[in-house]
């Protein structure tokens, strides 16, 4: 969170006067108009791998909230549509000087899986945000929580004591800047064969363990929420050959891609990418899975893993498959692109 002051050039009356060393108005400076303190809010979403401001291509709603030094809500606003995709967009901040708390979130509207526990709140805490999660029973009868659905861009902000002054001596416009983190992430979980045998995407189920389904008005996971899967919302297969070249022959390459859309991911989350083998219900790869996308944090550029998770927000695994369609580990796992050998005693529990 920033706070950004800038003078509007101009002269004002109580400049004027008090640049003229008297007490009182004069009737030589009846022309001028009297000094104002303007204030606004900015927004910027730079918390990305790429290092530059995506907030005018990426969100297009925010929803504001501001409290006053004893936590009680004094003022709210929305906002949504093209407005938000001009780089110099602001709206204005009708408050008295004083100390205040802004919460934040962006894409609300869009996302109907995540709902607002109150859109009138009390309190910041009345202004976490839930995952609808869909119900269904294991075998043994034991409940199932999942979520399947395609997530649109979920983002957060919050800037906390942040002094809203008034000086009446000057033109003065005083900005504060809301800097978002991006909480939805796009998963991508590539099979490919080793040898060209045949899969098809009912061979496989994919899921990733989690414990995330609410964010609290920090942006924190609430502990203490119910278990849950990610499973996919799109799952495809398909075939590519690669041509012919010398005394090689025509190799034709299969795959099943899964793509699977998840909340906030955090450092310590102990959430697992699961892929699982129909014919026999197998679980033929297990993995940690935030360890494993951590493996490729500093090729990226150095930074602590929960900032690398927070701006990073697509994430593609591929993995290769035998004849037999188990995991051929050996080969080890493409990461964003990047090559990682795992253990061979990684644990497919």
């Amino acid at each position: 969170m920033r706070h950004n002051y800038s003078a509007i050039p101009g002269f004002c009356l109580a400049s004027a006067i008090a640049a003229s060393g008297l007490a009182s108005c004069d009737a030589i400076y009846d022309d001028l108009p009297e000094c104002r303190t303007e204030h606004r809010m900015a927004f910027k979403y730079d918390y990305n791998m790429k290092f530059a401001n995506a907030f005018p291509t990426e969100v297009s709603s925010v929803d504001v909230w501001a409290f006053d030094k004893e936590g009680k809500p004094v003022w709210k606003t929305s906002q949504s549509g093209d407005a938000l995709k001009d780089k110099d967009f602001f709206i204005d901040l009708p408050l008295q000087p004083g100390t205040y708390d802004f919460v934040a979130w962006g894409g609300l509207k869009e996302n109907k899986p995540f709902l607002l526990k109150s859109d009138s709140p009390a309190a910041m805490t009345d202004l976490s945000v839930d995952l609808l999660l869909k119900g269904g029973y294991r075998a043994d009868e034991t409940p199932l929580l999942f979520s399947n659905e395609k997530f649109s861009g979920l983002y957060h902000a919050m800037a906390k004591d942040v002094e809203i002054t008034y000086n009446p001596a000057a033109n003065e416009t005083q900005t504060v800047t809301l800097d978002f983190v991006k909480d939805t992430k796009y998963v991508k979980v590539l099979l490919q064969n080793i040898d060209g045998t045949e899969m098809r995407k009912n061979d496989f189920s994919f899921y990733i363990t989690a414990d995330n389904s609410q964010l609290s008005y920090a942006n924190d996971v609430v502990n203490g929420t119910p278990e849950f899967r990610y499973e996919p919302w799109l799952v495809t297969q398909g075939e590519t050959e690669t041509p012919a070249t010398g005394d090689a022959t025509v190799t034709t390459v299969s795959s099943v891609l899964a793509e699977l859309s998840t909340s906030r991911l955090m450092a310590d989350s102990k959430s697992r990418l699961v892929v699982v083998r129909n014919s026999d219900d197998a679980k033929i790869i297990s993995i940690p899975f935030v360890e494993y996308l951590l493996l490729v944090k500093g090729n990226y550029r150095p930074m602590p893993s929960q900032e690398y998770l927070d701006r990073q927000d697509e994430y593609s695994l591929t993995f290769f498959i035998d004849k037999d369609k188990n995991w051929y580990s050996k080969i080890g796992i493409y990461i964003n692109s990047w090559h990682v050998v795992p253990q061979q005693d990684t644990p497919l529990n």
